[in-house]
């Protein structure tokens, strides 16, 4: 009565807690049955827990179609889907939607048959993964003006009649690809102008009628590939900084493309091929192409055939691999080249094919390159000095030596290791006006391009700490890096704030003011927001220094993510109160509580985690995590003693331990994860203690005695022999271990008992299951015939004693009747089947073994006459 009282109020509560949202687990929306009939019973619930399926036409087991979904408007109350969203739906119009917050796992929309347009979805702010795809007559994709942050990649294609995207203004981030390919009648995209980083791809590829892509006037990061595919004119990406692996322009009908002046790396390959561009101009800050990825890396300008004008390329020095330039059939001047090939490096070869004038060969565009570094009047090919700093260039390695590998030689190069310090300071000669060059202007030289007029100089420079390195070439004054700026929310993560730094900053430097962590981690609950100076100083180069704004513009918080421990059962508490870092007022939770306010009764609220959540203006969706915990009585389980062989592999103590343990526990002495091994660890007692902190703790001891192979001493060996047909050894080994044994060294078996047993002597083998102990013993067992026939062939004429010790006897036989017909010796008697010189007749005969020492022996033959 009791438990069905109990599973009755169980449903009641179950019913109850469930009522405003569905159950925790996947929602399925096969038809527009399960639309209307969802949005009726749960258009109150702001957070799905789990999936949400549209999967239009489905057929069950029983090969019943469910009802074509035609509207989803009935679902524009969902606000958070904390699992996937997935539509497949025979619908027209994929409209609404306009009240969806974020969807933590995938938005899909694929393989909707009859979808022509998708609109809404303009309060979506926040989703892991966004697919648009195999939509076969979708022509239109419109709204999702209000996401920023896409955790995973964004992508649309496989669109047959795709016409338009738009939409998409104030995306910010993309975690992984942004790629829209495949849509053979795309004509416009969005411009993407608000995008600051994309972790992975931006492809854009096999959108043959996409004749603009304009915009990504914010983004400065694509952390692998830029892939653009015959578009017409490409423009903007003002700020782009670095591609971290191939720069990919590529197409016939591609025009036009920006000057990507703010491109300053290219971590792998670099290409502008097969297109109809007729001038380029730009790439001023490009330094580096190839140096980040070790990949087939490369320089490619090539089968450009209305190519004839290339300016730019100022500052571009390295390229890890083959720079090629071939089959632009139009392009005549290469001098846009000559900075890397006087200053840089090229790992592998410098390609130069089938183009005009100065472009026509390596050695026409090496020609037209011979410079003047350092601009005194003396061609570097007869100045000693290149670039002026003091330091003869026959120390600086004559153009060979890159001590800082950034494709300038030291001898033009005048900061050789990179350090921000000039050479000419850290080789100890003079440079007054801090520029470089050695001494204060004027800088008159000689014939050989030294300069004349200072007091130092051209002397051996300076290695202070004598390991045959000048200074000026081994990097010895750290770096700050360059300013940065970081905006926080009070309750973002604690942020170093050295990470924030740009350039290559060294660590070991002090922070002005000091932060509360005693280092350079700024805690928004517990530092200001302002200006850090970050300092390192120099004996030689003095005090180098860089900044970093820290600005917080919000001052709302979810407070610390916090866990809360009740050792014994609570009733309900308020788990606003318990939320670490001061918490605004005003979030919600999720999942809800049954309350609908902050308080929580683990009678009625099931989760232990739960997210409290602030909506900001500029930090969006703030949150912060409390567990609860209710422990119980640690368990460390039911100790025990076991003995292992040396030569078992290892195993785990914890699974020796009865009694249901805990696990996570620890043991002592040290063992990862609980496993034995023989072979390393010791003989001992290894205790496993749960401790739940302010819950207390217990342990529990495994005894382990490590056994090696040694002989056994404790061994009993039972002879049950003297008989004629049935002999047997029995084994006794009084130990709890587990043993096999044999009587000929070869064929082993579990069975302590060897029955059938032939008389003489049998040697007994005794060994250990798991490899260790053993035992051998040499034991006689007795035996006599059971028969003879005295026939006179040769054969069992007569009965004795066989299988028997060497010892002395008397053997007495006696007919059935007890009279005794023979008598004789162990030494030479045998009995022929005679008494009395006749022969007794076929019968059973009994006999009596006296051994000297006193044994007495019975049993019983036949006599067969043939």
């Amino acid at each position: 009565m009791k438990k069905a009282i109990f599973l009755l109020l169980l449903s009641l509560w179950f019913s109850r807690y469930y009522s405003q949202c569905p159950p925790p687990g996947t929602v399925t929306l096969a038809s527009q049955t399960d639309v209307n009939e969802f949005a009726a019973n749960y258009g109150t619930c702001n957070v799905i827990t789990g999936d949400v399926i549209i999967l239009s036409g489905f057929v069950q087991d029983n090969s019943e179609v469910f009802s074509e979904i035609t509207d989803l408007t009935p679902l524009n109350f969902l606000k958070n889907v904390n699992g996937n969203l997935k539509i497949t739906a025979n619908i027209n119009e994929l409209i609404g939607f306009n009240n969806l917050i974020q969807v933590r796992g995938d938005l899909e929309i694929t393989n909707c048959k009859f979808l022509k347009s998708i609109s809404g979805f303009n309060k979506l702010q926040f989703a892991h993964d966004v697919v648009i795809a195999l939509n076969p007559v979708l022509e239109r994709v419109e709204g999702f003006k209000e996401i920023e942050t896409i955790t995973f990649s964004l992508k649309i294609g496989f669109g047959d009649q795709l016409k338009e995207v738009s939409g998409f203004e104030n995306l910010k981030i993309i975690k992984e690809e942004l790629n829209i390919s495949e849509n053979p009648f795309l004509t416009k995209v969005p411009s993407f102008n608000n995008l600051i980083e994309i972790v992975d791809d931006l492809n854009f590829t096999s959108n043959p009628s996409l004749n603009l892509i304009d915009g990504f006037n914010e983004l400065i990061s694509i952390g692998n590939d830029l892939n653009i595919e015959a578009t017409k004119v490409i423009s903007g990406f003002n700020k782009l900084e670095r591609i971290g692996n191939y720069f990919d322009l590529r197409g016939l009908g591609m025009e036009e493309i920006p000057s990507f002046n703010n491109l300053e790396e290219v971590g792998a390959g670099f290409r502008i091929a097969n297109t109809d561009i007729k001038s380029i101009n730009g790439f001023n800050k490009l330094l580096k192409v190839g140096n980040i990825n070790f990949l087939e890396d490369w320089f490619i300008l090539s089968n450009n055939s209305k190519l004839n004008q290339v300016t730019g390329f100022g500052s571009f020095i390295f390229v890890d691999g083959n720079l090629e330039v071939k089959n632009n059939i139009l392009l005549q001047n290469c001098s846009w080249l000559c900075n890397i090939i006087n200053n840089g490096e090229i790992t592998k070869d410098l390609i130069i094919q089938n183009n005009l004038g100065d472009c026509l060969t390596a050695a026409k565009i090496i020609e037209i390159c011979d410079p003047d570094f350092d601009d005194d009047g003396v061609a570097d090919v007869i100045d000693f000095d290149d670039d002026n700093d003091g330091i003869l260039d026959t120390v600086e390695g004559n153009g060979i030596t890159d001590s800082d590998n950034d494709g300038f030689p030291d001898s033009k190069d005048l900061d050789s290791d990179n350090d921000g310090c000039f050479d000419v300071i850290e080789a100890g000669f003079e440079d007054q006006n801090s520029d470089g060059i050695l001494g204060d202007l004027p800088n008159n030289v000689d014939i050989n391009g030294l300069i004349t007029n200072e007091a130092t100089g051209y002397t051996t420079p300076t290695d202070k700490n004598n390991n045959g390195i000048f200074d000026f070439q081994e990097a010895s004054n750290t770096d700050p890096g360059s300013n940065g700026l970081v905006q926080l929310c009070l309750n973002s993560p604690i942020k170093d704030l050295f990470t924030v730094l740009n350039g290559n900053p060294d660590r070991g430097g002090s922070w002005v003011p000091s932060l509360a962590s005693g280092s350079g981690e700024f805690n928004p609950l517990k530092d200001k927001p302002g200006v850090y100076t970050y300092i390192h100083s120099d004996p030689t180069c003095g005090q180098r220094s860089a900044q970093v704004l820290v600005d917080i513009p919000s001052t709302l918080t979810a407070g610390e993510d916090t866990e809360v421990v009740f050792c014994n059962q609570i009733t309900q508490v308020d788990l606003f109160n318990f939320i670490e870092g001061n918490p605004s007022k005003g979030g919600y939770w999720a999942p809800q509580l049954e309350s609908t306010t902050n308080i929580f009764n683990p009678q009625r609220d099931l989760n232990t985690e739960y997210t409290y959540t602030v909506i900001d203006d500029f930090c969006g969706e703030i949150s912060s995590k409390i567990t609860v915990k209710n422990i119980t009585k640690p368990n460390a389980g039911i100790g025990t003693k076991i003995q292992v062989c040396e030569y078992v592999p290892s195993f785990s103590l914890f699974d020796l331990l009865e009694g249901n343990p805990d696990a996570n526990g620890t043991w002592f002495p040290s063992l990862p994860n609980g496993i034995f091994d023989p072979s390393l660890n010791v003989s001992g007692n290894y205790s496993y203690t749960i401790d739940n902190g302010a819950c207390g703790s217990e342990t529990s001891i495994v005894e382990v005695e490590v056994l090696t192979n040694s002989s056994l001493n404790n061994v009993s060996i039972k002879v049950n022999d003297f008989s004629s047909k049935n002999n047997s050894i029995q084994v006794l080994v009084f130990s709890d271990r587990e043993y096999e044994y044999s009587i000929d060294g070869f064929n082993y078996q579990i069975e302590n008992i060897f029955n059938q047993i032939k008389g003489g002597e049998q040697t007994v083998y005794i060994r250990g299951v798991d490899g260790c102990e053993y035992y051998t013993e040499t034991v006689f067992v007795k035996s006599y015939p059971g028969f003879f026939t005295p026939n006179n062939d040769g054969s069992n004429d007569v009965w004795r004693l066989k299988d028997f010790p060497d010892v002395n006897y008397t053997i007495y036989i006696y007919n059935r009747y007890g009279k005794l017909i023979k008598e004789f010796k162990s030494s030479s008697g045998f009995w022929d089947g005679t008494y009395q010189g006749k022969n007794v007749q076929s019968s059973n005969y009994y006999f009596k073994v006296v051994t000297e020492t006193g044994e007495v022996l019975h049993g019983n033959f036949s006599l067969l006459r043939k």
